[in-house]
């Protein structure tokens, strides 16, 4: 996620959050592409280079691609859901697990990008041996990222988890006593903006680069290459009826076009681990993932 990404909420919250903005238009067959019916593709950071070039592409192939702008992560999985979009990419596999589970949701991934690191980040301290014992660090607020930057901060010796903890991890998990800092849990993209007045932050990759933060700079990364990082391949969803459809097919194809591909490894300083993993092998992973959460 990239993943992307703020809490996760009732199906209730949920609606009331898309009403507020708009009024959500009924389910209906996935958008042909041409250009009487676009394709309505939600992403957060729209404004990247790589969706640029990923329209340029589509339309070369005879697909029109609006790309709809989200600035926080609750909202896409609700506005895709109801129709309002006819994909989605800015998620990784556990917070579409999580999404489905709570708010009973059908969504399935059918393309892959990328596993962007987690990482911690600081403008007070040069290393995590520097930072001092009850500092406060910021996190993600949404239940997968938090529990991510969680076992993040507890494989860095910040914080101990308690005996039992699983891949969701929350405040409850943490052994307060035990634990060198405490964590404050914000909307992701609030982290950025708290790190002058805190010890540090957990930052999601999709804020990084507007953020002027530097990835070399960090304090301490998960490592995307490990086969546990697996629920974190950030995904291209749409509706599971819609799974087969031809253009949507094609639009995932084009998520490892060269030009796509390497754009995205520029965005995120070459720290992106790049995946290519067929619809049934995502599908697999999602299974597994969602028969592990609580």
């Amino acid at each position: 996620m990239r993943i992307l990404k703020p809490a996760v909420v009732s199906a209730a919250a949920l609606a009331l959050t898309l009403t507020a903005c708009s009024a959500a238009p009924q389910p209906g067959p996935a958008a042909s592409g041409s250009s009487s019916e676009p394709i309505q593709l939600g992403v957060v950071g729209a404004s990247s280079p790589e969706w640029a070039i990923f329209k340029e592409k589509a339309t070369a192939e005879g697909i029109t691609v609006d790309i709809k702008d989200f600035t926080d992560y609750t909202t896409p999985n609700p506005a895709l859901s109801d129709g309002s979009l006819d994909a989605n990419q800015f998620q990784h596999i556990l917070y579409l697990a999580r999404y489905n589970k709570d708010n009973g949701g059908t969504l399935v991934p059918i393309a892959s990008t990328a596993i962007y690191p987690l990482a911690l980040y600081s403008q007070k301290y040069e290393t995590v041996e520097a930072i001092e014992a009850g500092a406060q660090i910021a996190v993600p607020n949404d239940e997968t990222n938090k529990s991510r930057a969680i076992h993040l901060l507890a494989s860095a010796g910040l914080l101990t988890l308690k005996e039992g903890t699983g891949v969701i991890a929350g405040e409850e998990d943490i052994d307060a006593a035990a634990s060198k800092v405490t964590v404050s849990p914000m909307d992701a993209q609030q982290t950025v903006t708290a790190l002058p007045s805190i010890a540090g932050a957990v930052v999601n990759n999709d804020f990084v680069n507007d953020a002027g933060l530097d990835p070399e700079s960090a304090l301490v990364e998960d490592d995307p290459s490990n086969e546990a990082s697996q629920p974190y391949i950030n995904v291209l969803v749409v509706r599971a009826e819609d799974a087969d459809d031809e253009n949507l097919t094609k639009l995932g194809r084009l998520l490892h076009d060269e030009a796509f591909s390497s754009e995205l490894a520029k965005q995120s300083a070459d720290s992106a681990v790049l995946v290519d993993k067929t619809p049934e092998e995502l599908k697999e992973i999602l299974d597994e993932v969602t028969a592990n959460l609580d």
